[in-house]
């Protein structure tokens, strides 16, 4: 199973893009206890990808070192940093799901600079068959996650995705043709996707009735305020239990804020969790 969780947000100051960076990084990488272990004990491997501002990205072995050092240059504010851990054979890529192995692969990132907008960021944590956050206890584990790092912080948008789209595009953006930075520049009008995880900015939230309209949908399993004012909501207890109906009830709850227009299947994105029907024709 994939799981990939993103936030996209903007971020001026450099000092709190800093600590905001760091603590993505340090607590994406806690989300993997076992994989940590396997990497510390040479049984995984780790890769830094750099990319320093106004330099060239450069790909280095992992080490502990490294990892300090990197965590104490986000103070400068670098284009891009991720580090790829994977217990498997192919240090570099991330395999298809569909595929025969059973390693587990993580990559924690943040970009900055993000769509060539100053201030713009982009914070992903990308899995695959990482049963450590795939649980039972995924969606707590999760959340928890979110609400440290982003809790205070504004964000435009926020999802945790189990279709296995990892594009810069949402779902919802790919089944609509919808230019992705068009739709992040528009995030304070449109919600730009769904997921089994989504975070809510409070300008729309509120159109959605805030906490208590979105309780009285009945359409999410956890209903969490943050303390920046955005609303977090967790479709279904675990992330097994979330199917086509859990996805239509989370879809029609949020109807109100999504972008009108007829969604379709493109090619390529087979698996996209998405309803295909114009939210628009529900309000």
């Amino acid at each position: 199973m994939y799981l990939h969780v993103e936030v996209n947000c903007a971020i001026r100051d450099d000092a709190e893009f800093a600590a905001v960076a760091r603590g993505w990084m340090e607590r994406g990488l806690a989300l993997f206890p076992g994989l940590v272990e396997e990497l510390q004990s040479g049984n995984a491997r780790g890769t830094f990808v750099d990319q320093p501002r106004n330099g060239r990205m450069a790909a280095r072995k992992f080490s502990k070192s490294g990892w300090q050092k990197r965590l104490a240059a986000l103070d400068g504010r670098p284009e891009g940093l991720t580090l790829a851990i994977s217990d498997g054979p192919d240090e570099m890529t991330m395999p298809d799901e569909s595929s025969p192995d059973t390693h587990q692969d993580a990559e924690i990132t943040v970009t900055d600079g993000y769509v060539g907008r100053p201030g713009q960021t982009r914070f992903v944590v990308h899995a695959i068959r990482t049963p450590e956050i795939m649980g039972a206890d995924g969606g707590e584990r999760l959340r928890s996650f979110l609400a440290d790092c982003f809790g205070s912080q504004s964000v435009d948008y926020g999802d945790v995705r189990l279709d296995g789209n990892r594009g810069y595009a949402t779902s919802l953006d790919s089944a609509l043709h919808r230019d992705f930075i068009d739709s992040i520049e528009r995030s304070a009008e449109f919600l730009r996707g769904y997921g089994w995880i989504t975070l809510c900015p409070t300008v729309l939230a509120d159109r959605l009735g805030g906490v208590a309209g979105l309780e009285a949908s009945k359409a999410f399993a956890v209903v969490q305020s943050q303390a920046s004012g955005d609303v977090l909501l967790q479709a279904t207890d675990s992330p097994q239990q979330f199917d086509h109906d859990a996805l239509r009830r989370v879809w029609s709850a949020l109807a109100p804020v999504l972008h009108p227009g007829s969604p379709e299947r493109r090619p390529g994105h087979e698996d996209d969790e998405v309803i295909l029907e114009d939210a628009a024709n529900l309000q």
